[in-house]
């Protein structure tokens, strides 16, 4: 039986413990700030490939690929997290309204103006990676003049724990990513 003096004690301790973020961190979804990174990856060539990796932890939230010319919009672009391909699609299929996706949980289309088609990706939720993010983009058509690329995601969280790293170097392993 608890005595008045261990109660006390043990209920102060229970609301810091219980107020403390520390605590509640490593089984919530926290994250860090957002951050939205573009690239310019100019004029490339049928039969070329241009990536951006992120290369740590994080969260994916959306890409957007910008394309300007082309012939037949027979360029793919792929995401994959964590070596993981998540989604491999072409230009010429999300200009098929039948082919775009606009669910609860994602969403995939392109839409053209003049001689720039975008390509979109996004996700309602953000999906989690642990060690690197990769957007490619395979031109395989003549005449693309120009791509940019726009990811948006976020930082780990503070005190986000990788896989296989202890926890005192987790802050300094995730952060340089979004430099």
């Amino acid at each position: 039986m608890a005595t008045p003096a261990s109660i006390r004690i043990l209920v102060p301790l229970c609301v810091l413990l219980g107020a403390s973020p520390a605590v509640h961190a490593c089984g919530e979804l926290l994250k860090g700030e957002m951050v939205s990174a573009q690239r310019e990856l100019g004029a490339t060539p049928p039969g070329e490939s241009r990536t951006y990796h992120v290369l740590g932890a994080g969260w994916f939230r959306a890409v957007e690929v910008v394309k300007q010319g082309g012939l037949s919009d027979d360029t793919a672009v792929t995401l994959e997290l964590d070596g993981e391909p998540l989604i491999s699609t072409t230009f010429s299929a999300l200009k098929n309204p039948w082919m775009q996706l606009e669910t609860s949980l994602m969403g995939a289309k392109a839409r053209t103006e003049g001689d720039i088609t975008t390509l979109t990706i996004w996700y309602t939720q953000e999906l989690k990676f642990t060690a690197m993010a990769v957007v490619r983009v395979d031109v395989r058509e003549e005449g693309v003049t120009d791509l940019r690329l726009r990811t948006v995601m976020n930082k780990p969280a503070p005190h986000e724990h990788l896989a296989g790293q202890a926890i005192g170097t987790t802050a300094a392993a995730a952060l340089p990513v979004f430099r």
